[in-house]
């Protein structure tokens, strides 16, 4: 049994979601969540957030690495449908556990803790779409990133391809404790 109507996500960008809440909207403005120190909320399975995340990340995943690797089998051989069901029984709280009511709980302290961030899962598809609306069955209003960590990251590497292309750089070598980082912070930018 599938629990959520995932159908009527596919394609809705930047739409508000309806809470008592404020509304914030979905975004893709990379650079400034990420200027901005915006907290992230990264329902990726451990394993990726292992391999790759990004600051003010916290991992909360929908799926642990056992759950991902058999939604992700059931995928590759009998299709998403089938996917998402296992995927929605696994966390269901009706299977004996109470694993979906603590997952929301604790995105919702989460979110409590940092009001002003948003979510994202690798590709802003599926698993962030879930959270967010669970979220709204819970009253609470949670804009995701879309795209997810790959669009985000792709945009960074971008963003700093063309800024090493436009941007001089200087290199400063020298032995410990010979001052290269007081001359570094007489710069306006700077990576020591």
């Amino acid at each position: 049994v599938v629990l959520c109507t995932i159908g009527n996500f596919q394609g809705a960008v930047g739409f508000p979601i309806a809470s008592s809440s404020p509304t914030r909207l979905d975004s893709s403005n990379y650079l400034d969540i990420l200027a901005s120190d915006a907290p992230l909320l990264d329902v990726r399975a451990p394993i990726e957030f292992v391999k790759g995340s990004f600051p003010n990340a916290h991992n909360i995943p929908l799926l642990n690495d056992q759950h991902r690797q058999l939604v992700g089998t059931c995928y590759k051989e009998e299709g998403q449908e089938a996917a998402i069901a296992l995927g929605h029984t696994l966390v269901n709280d009706n299977n004996g556990t109470r694993l979906k009511s603590e997952l929301v709980q604790s995105w919702k302290d989460h979110i409590k803790q940092h009001p002003n961030g948003y979510l994202y899962c690798f590709r802003g598809g599926l698993r962030s779409h879930i959270v967010q609306q669970w979220l709204k069955d819970a009253g609470i209003n949670y804009p995701l990133i879309l795209g997810g960590y790959k669009a985000m990251r792709s945009s960074l590497l971008l963003d700093l391809q063309v800024s090493l292309e436009s941007l001089p750089i200087v290199l400063i070598g020298g032995r410990t404790c010979s001052g290269k980082t007081i001359a570094l912070k007489r710069f306006t930018r700077f990576v020591d």
